[in-house]
């Protein structure tokens, strides 16, 4: 089951990277990028519009996206943690911890 994260509008290629989405280990809090859990269905590389996906998510599982501005800053990363039904509630980092346990 895919589940969509989020949705971009087209956006300039040159500066922004492609969306990218990535689970939260329990055991240490930080962003796990060893296993693909999502993808993204706008043209790589492209800019085009897509959606941000996760392919089969985990009832209760910590989940960041983000998208990497090429012009100084990282362009930020957000929390979500999936609830079931296709639905995510947004995680505060301050809550991050609280969130994963």
């Amino acid at each position: 089951m895919l589940v969509v994260v989020r949705r971009f509008d087209t956006f300039n290629h040159r500066r922004y990277g492609n969306p990218w989405v990535a689970i939260v280990s329990k055991d240490t809090g930080k962003i796990d990028f060893s296993n693909r859990v999502g993808g993204y269905t706008g043209g790589y590389g492209k800019g085009d519009a897509g959606d941000l996906y996760i392919n089969n998510p985990v009832v209760g599982a910590v989940y960041a996206y983000g998208q990497k501005d090429y012009r100084g800053s990282s362009g930020g990363y957000y929390y979500v943690k999936y609830i079931g039904d296709g639905h995510f509630e947004d995680v505060e980092k301050n809550d991050l911890i609280k969130a994963l346990s």
